[in-house]
């Protein structure tokens, strides 16, 4: 017994030295997933339009697509990682998604097109939970700046498929876009590789089998904190997109440039790359939840400001401020959800959250654009997204600051932490 103690001693000592080594393979999966397979259709997708000769409906439902893969998948991912573990997960849905870039780079028919983009979606929802359950198995502490560190991810993947798109176009021409999405296969390749040098699956202590067969439905989906945490998640999303789809027009019925419009979206972008890591950092010093109540209030005020300041400064604050927290809200929310149970539960919590959020995100632009139509005037949107950022404020207030109980004891320390205490030596006679 003393020898597995000192092992797995062993281990959390190294593994508290390799934090960054895991968060390095993390972000290059995330990048490579999220970033490219997910969150970079919106920048390839008119040229992509145009060589394929789709219509804006076509168009629009291979984005759908990716979202319907991703919300069918993401609430079974989180079971399977307690039968399979995390790293089979991450290398599956990363080879998944690695296949369907480069499907894309082939593709000659808009059915191909349409498979190839739920494989993304399936892919995402494979990689993305079992990565969080790592970071969190082995570095419970830091959570918070970890989980932030993935969720920038998405948004640095975004930003380098803005970069490139323009470089490709000249160099390839037309054909540009299938070159950028063989680059993006090719990347998410070397980052299985990565993965499979660095990542290891962490010693989370499990309950016996019967007990989780028979708790999952107790101590995850009925279980009024994680229902909490998704209700907020699930408000998040509804409001996520919305500004990212109408914002950029509603700046330029204000009277402003493209190029003004150009530059106050692209504050936001900046921002939110930084925002996961920071508050993450920030709640894992003051808490989960006064962290939450900061970036939801922030955020809530931050897309009032353009409906009362329609004003090149009064957007590019609002934007600042938006990018600076919405990415926060994110990283705390999944960071919250693997606090309300047992390490053992926390792969499925986090999966039925997720599916709130990705239901949220499917709802929220359609009943946003729905508002706009029937009123015209996008402000109205805006204020929609506020209150409901309000509403996820207060049920928020309602939440314990921590959420600790005998099931959930491991969440309060590392968990290799408990197998390391220095014990009393004993004098021999």
């Amino acid at each position: 017994m003393n020898a597995k103690k000192g092992g797995i001693c062993m281990l959390a000592k190294e593994h508290d030295q390799n934090i960054w080594k895991y968060a390095f393979a993390s972000v290059a999966v995330t990048v490579s997933s999220l970033g490219f397979g997910r969150m970079s259709y919106g920048i390839i997708m008119p040229f992509m339009k145009e060589n394929l000769a789709m219509s804006y409906k076509q168009a629009g439902l291979l984005a759908t697509t990716v979202s319907i893969g991703y919300l069918l998948m993401v609430i079974f991912v989180g079971l399977l990682v307690t039968k399979y573990g995390a790293k089979k997960l991450v290398i599956f849905g990363t080879g998944l998604v690695s296949f369907g870039l480069f499907m894309l780079s082939f593709v000659a028919g808009y059915n191909w097109t349409l498979f190839a983009m739920l494989l993304l979606g399936i892919g995402t929802a494979f990689t993305y939970t079992p990565l969080i359950t790592i970071l969190v198995g082995w570095f419970p502490r830091k959570r918070g700046m970890l989980i932030g560190f993935l969720v920038s991810g998405m948004g640095l993947g975004t930003l380098i498929s803005s970069a490139l798109i323009p470089f490709f176009t000249t160099w390839f021409g037309d054909m540009g876009w299938r070159y950028l999405w063989f680059f993006y296969g090719v990347v998410s390749i070397v980052s299985i590789i990565i993965a499979l040098i660095i990542l290891r699956d962490p010693p989370i202590p499990l309950l016996a089998k019967e007990t989780q067969e028979h708790s999952f439905w107790k101590k995850v989906y009925f279980n009024t904190r994680v229902l909490r945490v998704a209700i907020i998640y699930g408000l998040v999303g509804f409001a996520y997109l919305v500004p990212q789809s109408f914002l950029f027009s509603y700046i330029l019925e204000v009277g402003l440039s493209t190029f003004q419009a150009g530059q106050i979206m692209a504050i936001s972008g900046i921002m939110a790359i930084f925002s996961g890591p920071l508050w993450g950092e920030v709640s894992d010093r003051i808490g989960r939840k006064s962290a939450l109540l900061a970036t939801l209030g922030i955020g809530a005020v931050s897309l009032i400001i353009p409906v009362i300041f329609p004003v090149y400064s009064g957007l590019i604050v609002s934007q600042f401020l938006w990018g600076a927290t919405i990415v926060g809200m994110l990283s705390l929310c999944q960071a919250l959800s693997t606090e309300q149970v047992h390490p053992t539960y926390a792969p499925v919590a986090l999966g039925y959250v997720t599916f709130f959020f990705a239901a949220g995100q499917l709802l929220g632009p359609g009943i946003g654009g729905w508002i706009i139509d029937r009123f015209e005037q996008i402000p109205l949107g805006l204020i929609m997204c506020s209150v409901l950022l309000a509403l996820a404020f207060l049920l928020t207030i309602r939440m314990n600051a921590h959420a600790v109980d005998d099931e959930t004891e491991l969440e309060v320390k590392p968990v290799l932490a408990t197998f390391c205490k220095k014990e009393t030596p004993t004098k021999e006679v």
